[in-house]
Parts: C-alpha cells; sequence; structure tokens
C-alpha cells in the first residue's frame, strides 16, 4: 500500500495529532482528525470571548529552541503569527514583585530576587555545571540526561546538597510549578537542568490571535487539503481489525488502514486496545496531574510592566502564577480593557477540578488581588478552565524510562501508533515531536 491509498485516524486535535495529520496528509494519506472537544489545540487552546477578548487559558508562550514546532508553523503557513514576546516576568517573595527576564542569566543575577549567596553559587558553580553537561541536557532526548546519571534523584534533593534550598526555594520551584505543574521534590534533577539548559539562550515568541494560532492554522490547511476534521466526537475505542484498525467514535465505527492515537497517556491506554499488556502496563506508569486556571476579564488594565509572575513556596495560598495577557502581544485585550489568568497550584488543580467559577475565586482571587491590589474591583467576568489530565510529572527515573514508552508507542501494533507530549518532554515541543515521529512510523511500514 502506498501513502495515497491509506486512510488514518487520528485521536486528538492537540499539537501531536495535527503534527500527524499534517505529516501524513502531505504524504499523501486521506486523514481523519477526531477530538471530544468542540475546538482544536488541548491546552492550546485560545477562547474568543465577544467584545475582543482572546483567553489564552493553558499555553502561554513558545520558545525560541522549538524547531519541530516552528518548522511545522511553517508547513501551515502560519509563521507571520509568532512575535517576539519581551520575556519580562516577576517572582513575588517577601510580599512584593521582583522584576526579572528569564532566559537572562544576567537579568537573573541582577534581580533582587535572589539573594546574594545564590547569586555568588549560580555563577561559579551551576552555571558552569550546566555548560560542562551542555551534550547530555536536550529537551527532544532527555533519555540523554538519564544515561548521564542526571534522572536518579529529584531536582530537590540535588538543589539543596549542592547549592542551596534557596535555589530550590526561589528558582527550581516557581518553574516548575507554573510551567510544568510538578513540584521540586517529584521532578528529575535531569529535567529541571535540561530546562535550565534551555534557558540560558531563550527567547520567547506568542502567536497574534491567542496560543492556539499553530493548531487553528494546521486545522485549516488539513481542510483545505480535504481532511476531515470531527470535533465533540469522542474516541471510545481502537481496535485492530482485518488488515487495519477500527475506530469507535461518536457512536459509530469506521474501518481505518491505520490510526494515531493522540491523547494524554491514560486516555491512551482506555482507548487503544490494540496494545499488548506489557505496553498498557508501561503506560500505567506515566504519572499526570489535572491542569486548573482562571481568567479574569478586567475593565481596565492590570497596570503594571511584567507579563508572568511566579510566587515563591508559602508565598500564596493556592496560586502558582499569574499572567497578564495585555502584556504578551498586543490584540488579546480590547483597549482600556484587562485580562489576567491565574494558574492554580498542583493541590489547588486537585480540589478545582470540575468546580464552577464561584469555588474557583474563592480559592484563587485571594492571591491574585494580593499582587495586583483593586484587581477583585475591576472583575467583568470570570471563567474558569480545567484538564483532568494537563500535566505530566517527569519525575526521577523517568527519563531513562522514556525509550521504553516509545517502544509501546511505536511497536504494539503494526497499523497503529501512540503521540503525545509524554513520550519526549512535557512541552509543546514535545508533542509536536511526537507526533512527527508517529506520522513517520506508519509512513515506513508502507514505504
Amino acid at each position: 500500500m502506498s501513502a495515497p491509498d491509506l486512510s488514518v485516524a487520528v485521536a486528538g486535535a492537540g499539537p501531536a495529532g495535527l503534527a500527524a495529520a499534517l505529516r501524513l496528509h502531505a504524504a499523501g494519506a486521506s486523514v481523519t482528525v477526531l477530538d471530544a472537544a468542540p475546538f482544536v489545540g488541548g491546552r492550546t487552546r485560545t477562547e474568543h470571548v465577544d467584545g475582543g477578548w482572546r483567553i489564552d487559558p493553558g499555553v502561554q508562550l513558545y520558545g525560541s529552541s522549538y524547531a519541530a514546532f516552528f518548522g511545522l508553523l511553517r508547513a501551515a503557513e502560519a509563521e507571520a503569527l509568532a512575535q517576539r514576546s519581551p520575556g519580562r516576568d516577576a517572582l513575588w517573595r517577601k510580599g512584593r514583585a521582583h522584576e526579572v527576564v528569564y532566559g537572562s542569566p544576567a537579568s537573573m543575577l541582577a534581580s533582587g530576587a535572589l539573594p546574594l549567596q545564590l547569586k555568588l553559587r549560580m555563577g561559579a558553580q551551576y552555571l558552569p555545571y550546566l555548560q560542562r553537561h551542555s551534550a547530555d541536557l536536550d529537551l527532544s532526548a532527555l533519555e540523554r540526561a538519564a544515561a548521564a546519571g542526571l534522572d536518579a534523584e529529584s531536582i530537590a534533593a540535588w538543589g539543596r546538597r549542592e547549592l542551596g534550598r534557596d535555589f530550590v526555594d526561589l528558582l527550581a520551584a516557581p518553574l516548575l510549578s507554573t510551567l510544568y505543574g510538578t513540584l521540586p521534590d517529584e521532578a528529575s534533577a535531569g529535567f529541571y537542568h535540561a530546562l535550565a539548559r534551555q534557558g540560558l539562550s531563550l527567547e520567547v515568541r506568542a502567536l497574534r490571535g491567542g496560543a492556539d494560532g499553530f493548531c487553528r492554522a494546521a486545522a485549516d490547511r488539513l481542510r483545505e487539503g480535504g481532511a476531515s476534521i470531527h470535533l465533540s466526537t469522542p474516541v471510545d475505542a481502537v481496535d485492530t481489525a482485518e488488515g487495519g484498525v477500527r475506530v469507535s467514535a461518536g457512536g459509530a465505527s469506521q474501518r481505518f488502514d491505520a490510526a494515531v492515537v493522540a491523547l494524554p497517556a491514560p486516555e491512551a491506554r482506555r482507548v487503544a486496545n490494540f496494545l499488548t499488556p506489557a505496553a498498557a502496563e508501561t503506560l500505567h506508569g506515566v504519572r499526570v496531574r489535572p491542569a486548573v486556571s482562571l481568567a479574569l476579564l478586567l475593565d481596565r488594565p492590570a497596570g503594571v510592566r511584567w507579563f508572568g509572575l511566579s510566587f515563591a513556596p508559602g508565598e500564596s495560598r493556592a496560586v502558582a502564577a499569574v499572567c497578564v495577557q495585555e502584556n504578551k502581544v498586543a490584540g488579546l485585550v480590547p483597549p482600556g480593557k484587562g485580562l489576567v489568568v491565574a494558574f492554580a497550584q498542583p493541590h489547588a488543580a486537585e480540589r478545582l477540578l470540575g468546580a464552577g467559577v464561584d469555588d474557583a475565586l474563592a480559592l484563587l482571587l485571594p492571591d491574585v488581588a494580593r499582587v495586583l491590589p483593586g484587581v477583585d474591583r475591576a472583575v467583568l467576568q470570570a471563567r474558569v478552565y480545567d484538564w483532568r489530565h494537563g500535566w505530566t510529572i517527569f519525575g526521577p527515573g523517568s527519563l531513562g524510562r522514556l525509550p521504553v514508552l516509545r517502544s509501546a508507542a511505536f511497536e504494539s501494533a503494526p497499523a497503529t501508533v501512540l503521540a503525545g507530549d509524554w513520550l519526549y518532554s512535557p512541552t509543546v515541543e514535545g508533542a509536536v515531536t511526537s507526533g512527527l515521529a508517529a506520522a513517520d512510523r506508519l509512513l515506513a511500514r508502507i514505504r
């Protein structure tokens, strides 16, 4: 069978599924994408609210090092959407915001957020450490960190021993809880080091019109080329069938020559009936956590310079970070108005999963009002968002298991593959990389 004769179902319309769909469609396959949500994007979604608000409740920015993501953005003819974001952020410590430009070592070392002793240790010990291990710290190949012996303990254990508690509390904890829904005691040291190594020369990009710009552009290209995209259509099961697969979704069943299951690991394990018992058990070992955010539409701008503010441990009750959308990129907020998104700490996300706006406001708004005084009186509307499998936790030992996971994902059955950020790294880049790899595996089998 050649690619033009291949019919492929893709379960999941997030970055991983759409990356796979684009690669397969470019090879000439007939592609059908299915997703349970009424929108594309997954956690990269953007909600358009009447009056000119564009809410990014999940993913906010994209690292300049995301080669696979930006390559696919070009392939979707949407490269013009990307715009450099200032990168001006802040850390809330001792009752006030300390501004910093993340990705700039000079800014980090000059910031009042860090004690002098930590700055000295960073310059003398940690930056040279990252340089020595640069070849082992690749977010697209985290198994290298495991091979170098950097995956055996948490970043909390490593940091307290090597650099002191301030390193864990003021650097590791805010970054991990804000961007990855993870606590330092449960994050692999190798994973954090790879993040820090990338940050030494990182610029960040926003997408004009909202973070889902890539997914919307990818969906448009697929539809223009004749592919089918079915939203509000949850996939219930993917089974092997004579010469292909059978996909049950939205109350109907259809045969395809092949399938890509691009879902969080627990969902993939639930629907992928083609997995061997050993492969299913491997997926069972992937740890996930809910993600919850609260969007506040304001009658005035937030009135600060920074875009994202993280909290040092103990400085907030339930909020991990606050993002001011009008400071990210132009066009997301109506003139004269404001838009703030607050991200729940891991323990608060567990509590708020499935909760309503009132519960989210009661738990999260007090922390937001501490850093943005008077914001509670400026709220025009509030919206809460949650994802049951929002975060993948890359804990100690998990990096060394990635090759085993990929084997389970790519080799369980001839006509089926899995995709998701849990196979590479818990980032959009990891998701896109997994989608492209899944498509390439299918195409290699028919050539």
